[in-house]
């Protein structure tokens, strides 16, 4: 009973109206949008100091995506907890994040505050992603790709796991030695050859 009341507790402080039904629900008679909100409710039940939200508004029509948004803002300020929050949409990470960090093949080739990563870019990586975003200002023209393909985690290229595919290639450089991420600029740490005023690698 104590368990009960409970998550029918986590359930309205995640938006969810009619708690105590949605509690006595199966997963297919909810929405989206519930089903997501209930997903939110169940790590609430744990008191976390950590909130690890993985994709959390995928498949979402764009109003719910921000009524999901919004919530997990308010949970966080009101529990005081840290939200790590994991999504492939940069719009997302710009009204969401404090810190950005960019991953291409299991590790992390540049972190920065959001505002600066967004303004800033220094790994071809992270500049490709940012060209591809479509523009309100690009009126014709196809958007930018990034050439190539991700390699296979089991045969991966010798030196930058990145290398193949970028079009600022160091010959004799890139293809010997990986690079380590290393602090390009305060608080902007960048894993890439092309950035000679890098730091010495920060321990990983």
């Amino acid at each position: 009973e104590v368990a009960g009341r409970r998550a029918i507790d986590a359930l309205g402080r995640a938006g969810l109206r009619d708690a105590e039904r949605v509690f006595t629900s199966y997963s297919f008679e909810l929405s989206g949008g519930m089903c997501q909100r209930a997903a939110i409710a169940l790590a609430l039940c744990t008191e976390p100091a950590l909130l690890i939200a993985d994709e959390p508004t995928t498949a979402l029509d764009v109003t719910v995506q921000a009524e999901l948004l919004r919530l997990i803002l308010t949970l966080r300020d009101e529990s005081r907890m840290s939200v790590l929050y994991i999504s492939h949409d940069l719009g997302v990470m710009a009204n969401i994040a404090d810190t950005v960090a960019v991953m291409y093949l299991g590790q992390i080739v540049e972190m920065a505050p959001v505002r600066e990563l967004l303004e800033n870019p220094m790994h071809p990586y992270t500049q490709k992603l940012l060209q591809s975003v479509p523009s309100i200002d690009q009126s014709h023209g196809r958007l930018a790709t990034i050439p190539g393909s991700v390699p296979v985690p089991i045969d991966l290229p010798s030196g930058c796991s990145f290398g193949p595919r970028c079009e600022q290639f160091i010959p004799g450089t890139c293809d010997v030695r990986s690079p380590g991420l290393s602090e390009a600029r305060s608080d902007h740490c960048v894993r890439c050859f092309l950035h000679s005023e890098a730091t010495e690698p920060i321990n990983e």
